[in-house]
């Protein structure tokens, strides 16, 4: 499975919002420990306030991996 994979299974990076080419190898790029953190962090602080902070932002399409 592919670090992207792994983050749209996790619901960090919504499907329905395709990423650029560029990102896709970005988030690839990431270490498999980086990715389970990503993970970490969002099961801690919870989905609420991940989809507040997209909708706060005009909902960037990864604005569910950057705060």
């Amino acid at each position: 499975m592919t670090n992207l994979e792994r983050l749209q299974q996790a619901g960090m990076i919504e499907v329905k919002h395709p990423l650029t080419e560029e990102e896709v190898k970005s988030v690839n790029g990431l270490s498999s420990a980086e990715i389970d953190a990503l993970i970490s962090i969002k099961a801690k602080l919870g989905d609420d306030f991940f989809t507040r902070k997209v909708e706060m932002e005009g909902g960037h399409r990864m604005g569910t991996v950057i705060f």
